[in-house]
């Protein structure tokens, strides 16, 4: 239980950072880690938030900064 929880905690870091202003991948990774995050946990809650359409990149560029959607606004608002 206690992992889902950590787990919810860089989910919310992630969506809130990224609500504030789009940020690059690298960004909310630090952002993270300094959270208490590992790089690990980081990847499979970034994928997460990609694949169900809460974060997205702001343009097709490699280095593009992410962006919160609107759906995941949503979830932030839920998970406050």
């Amino acid at each position: 239980m206690r992992r889902l929880a950590e787990r919810m905690n860089l989910a919310t870091t992630v969506l809130d950072e990224l609500s504030r202003r789009p940020l690059r991948r690298t960004e909310l990774e630090q952002c993270t880690l300094r959270c208490g995050g590992t790089p690990a946990n980081f990847n499979s809650i970034f994928h997460y938030l990609i694949q169900g359409g809460f974060i997205q990149k702001s343009s097709t560029r490699h280095l593009a900064k992410y962006a919160i959607t609107e759906k995941g606004t949503k979830l932030l608002e839920a998970m406050k």
